[in-house]
């Protein structure tokens, strides 16, 4: 007999109790260690509590070999998550049952369920879900092209990433590149995206912002993680993100002229700023340059809250400010 055997996310915590059944009764008990990233930690857990051998990727595709000990024996093959998320146990099950050796499924959580459960993002409205790996432009281009497929339907694409090591910035910058190639506003600056780190897990991690707000954030994640790119967001789905982890999501729109042009002046601004400190011209007016700072970080905020009305108005006023030192005869450089 094969056991097919689900241990969840968090194996320690919230394995199944079968799990003590299974390993009092099974003569060889495995455990895949290549679908999914697994903790150290977690592995020196599952090889001690379940008596349980690593397997490889050659080993768990060597189909015939699981079959020819379930014939005889109780065969065990425990599984991070959920058994059937990866089409690799799938394909075992079929084989094991075309060959007439009986099979027993325990289910367990998967990282999809947990992500929806703990994003408030609904599960029924899942669209692409699919790999993404790193340096190879053909998963890059299908992924593009997935989540633009998705998107136009207004469902949410689930990619998780393989090999990038927990460098997000490496990720993004990908799917920005296809972007550039390809034109099609699917991750353009402006698009909302979400990150997951270790979901489910005590080490959890939830984070979300514009692709360009994220490209310039220094994230490094802890594996396994996850991007998400959502779809059209329910008030519901906004209102999670909100109260529960101060997210402020924005529903993919082209930012207006008003933001546009706001974001011009702080930029302006601030390089003027540094331009007036290479040229020692702060120091003549120190007061005049700290209440221009000032500004620009009202603006910053006014931008952040939604209020582009007052965003623009601070961000004139530092602009006014520097501005005027040109009539007391210093040479402002705005570039």
């Amino acid at each position: 007999m094969l056991f097919i055997i689900g241990l969840g996310v968090d194996p320690k915590n919230t394995a199944p109790i079968f799990i003590n059944y299974a390993s009092s009764i099974c003569e060889k008990s495995y455990f895949d260690n290549f679908t999914t990233f697994v903790k150290n930690s977690d592995l020196v857990w599952i090889e001690k509590k379940l008596n349980a051998v690593p397997v490889s990727r050659e080993k768990l595709e060597d189909v015939e070999h699981f079959i020819e000990e379930a014939k005889n024996k109780n065969v065990c093959l425990y599984v991070y998550g959920d058994p059937y998320i990866a089409t690799t146990h799938q394909a075992l099950k079929v084989y094991a049952i075309e060959n007439n050796i009986d099979v027993k499924t325990v289910y367990s959580s998967s990282f999809i369920n947990v992500i929806f459960g703990e994003t408030g993002l609904h599960i029924y409205k899942i669209g692409f879900v699919g790999s993404i790996i790193k340096d190879d432009i053909n998963s890059r281009n299908y992924v593009y092209k997935q989540v633009g497929a998705s998107l136009e339907l207004k469902k949410h694409s689930i990619i998780i990433p393989s090999g990038y090591e927990g460098n997000v910035r490496y990720l993004l910058h990908e799917l920005k590149q296809a972007e550039i190639n390809f034109k099609e506003e699917v991750f353009t600056d402006y698009r909302f995206i979400l990150l997951v780190s270790r979901a489910g897990t005590e080490e959890e991690k939830i984070l979300g912002g514009k692709l360009s707000e994220l490209l310039e954030s220094e994230i490094e994640l802890k594996e396994p993680f996850t991007l998400i790119v959502p779809g059209t967001l329910h008030f519901t789905e906004e209102e999670v993100l909100k109260k529960v982890y101060k997210i402020l999501p924005s529903q993919n729109i082209k930012p207006s002229t008003l933001e546009i042009r706001t974001q011009k002046i702080i930029e302006k601004c601030r390089i003027a700023i540094k331009n007036a400190e290479q040229d020692s011209i702060i120091k003549n007016y120190k007061d005049v340059f700290e209440n221009a700072f000032l500004y620009i970080k009202d603006a910053e905020e006014a931008q952040h809250k939604g209020d582009l009305v007052t965003a623009l108005m601070q961000a004139a006023y530092a602009e006014g400010l520097i501005d005027a030192l040109r009539f007391l005869g210093e040479k402002i450089r705005w570039e």
